[in-house]
């Protein structure tokens, strides 16, 4: 038993229910509010937020990246602008994404050099794969939090959280979720569309990553940088494993020449990426094979991975297998479709309606059915509902119309609209889920 922290409280609680309460409650809000990334757009709250604030505030020019994020507090973010500016950098680093959200100018850091100059010195606006990827904006959920403009969370066509991976650690819980390529993700959501089923594994691709990746087991993956022999006493290494920066592994060699493995190296990485050339011991060259070298430079690095993501729902959810992740992210994906085609439907069959109702009144009106001369608005009115289908909030918009432009010209165009609206409504009452999903699936590109 524990006394409450009140001076003079005479109340006592179990231990048991301050944990089920105070730190189950902060536990939850850690890691669904902050650390945890959603399964449907793949963001953490601190993202969704640069995100939004990228819409409002850089859709079409640059920003600097302090301004993007020092505004976010306005939009319901109350953990500050500092974390809001290091999320933002994060998301326009190349090196960091297979697909990157908001598009950088100036400097966001390099494989070799991870870190961005300062957010006062740094531009980000929406990148076009935001408007490629997200799709339905008018169909994402609100958040419940009415101070919370942005939505719970956005709409895109494939699982983006298997492409960029991403790390969180929250109160209890913790997610390391590594990145694969968009084109693989597309091709399985195509196959779950069509088959059901997802036979194989989904490769790991690391961005801006020249080695291999190789699933040891389930979850278990290691990673391989690349090397060349050049005679017997020159190792060329052109890449590392995805993780080292370039001051890591100076550190790695550093410590096998001052162990005296090798003679010395020539530091040649640049904008093409790592390159280390290294001298070893002629003594001992023909002893390096390339096991011992995998394992003497570190060029074998080991990733475990953890898939914890929250659900559509806010639900914290743990998957073993990434395949079964897509299942769930295509099963909802499919509702959202459902949504899109009733909405289109609504949409144009009251733009078709409208067109019409616009017709019939230009053409009254150029019959004399319709006469506005010497009439009251009241009379007029009354002569457009007698004469067309139009409703009284319809002839409220068709008395704003400009008069000149009533013409036999405007009939022939209406006309025409109303075809093609006629022909764009025939295909949303004919379209089904399945045509839809694919269809955003090839305008990404699979091949």
């Amino acid at each position: 038993m524990i006394t409450d922290f009140i001076e003079g409280a005479k109340e006592r609680y179990n231990v048991s229910e301050i944990a089920q309460n105070e730190w189950l409650e902060f536990a939850m809000y850690t890691v669904e509010s902050r650390a945890i990334p959603n399964m449907i757009d793949s963001l953490k709250p601190v993202q969704r937020f640069y995100l939004y604030s990228s819409i409002e505030n850089s859709n079409k020019e640059f920003k600097k990246v302090s301004a993007v994020a020092g505004i976010i507090s306005q939009y319901g973010y109350n953990h500050g602008e500092t974390s809001a500016a290091s999320a933002g950098q994060l998301m326009a680093a190349d090196w960091n994404n297979n697909i990157t959200l908001v598009e950088g100018r100036g400097s966001f850091g390099t494989r070799l050099i991870p870190a961005a100059a300062a957010a006062r010195y740094t531009y980000t606006k929406l990148h076009r794969n935001f408007d490629k990827y997200m799709k339905d904006h008018d169909l994402c959920p609100a958040h419940d939090d009415p101070e919370h403009e942005p939505p719970a969370f956005y709409l895109p066509v494939i699982p983006l959280v298997l492409v960029n991976g991403v790390k969180g650690i929250a109160t209890g819980f913790a997610t390391n979720i590594l990145p694969r390529d968009p084109k693989d993700i597309s091709k399985a959501c195509l196959e779950y569309i069509k088959t059901g089923e997802i036979k194989s594994k989904i490769p790991i691709k690391f961005p801006h990553f020249r080695g291999k990746t190789e699933m040891v087991e389930d979850g278990k993956y290691v990673c391989y940088g690349s090397f060349e022999k050049k005679g017997k006493t020159v190792l060329e290494i052109t890449e590392v494993p995805y993780g080292f920066d370039r001051e890591g592994y100076v550190k790695v060699l550093d410590s096998l020449e001052d162990a005296g493995d090798i003679v010395g190296y020539d530091d040649r990485c640049g904008k093409d990426g790592f390159g280390f050339e290294v001298k070893l011991k002629q003594t001992s060259s023909a002893k390096w094979d390339d096991a011992k070298i995998y394992n003497k430079f570190k060029l074998a690095k080991p990733f475990s991975e953890n898939i914890t993501v929250i659900d559509q729902n806010g639900k914290l959810k743990e998957y073993n297998d990434e395949r079964d992740l897509i299942k769930d992210f295509c099963d909802y994906r499919f509702g959202v479709l459902t949504k899109r085609i009733e909405a289109r439907q609504k949409e144009y069959s009251e733009e078709l309606r409208w067109l019409k109702v616009k017709l019939q009144f230009v053409r009254a009106v150029l019959d004399d059915k319709i006469v506005f001369k010497g009439k009251k608005k009241a009379n007029v009115v009354e002569q457009i509902l007698s004469a067309t289908d139009a409703s009284k909030e319809d002839a409220d918009k068709l008395l704003r119309m400009n008069i000149i432009s009533l013409t036999s010209e405007m009939v022939d165009e209406l006309v025409k609209q109303i075809k093609v609206t006629e022909k764009t409504l025939k295909f949303w009452e004919t379209t089904t889920e399945t045509k839809q999903f694919v269809a955003d699936i090839e305008e990404l590109g699979v091949d």
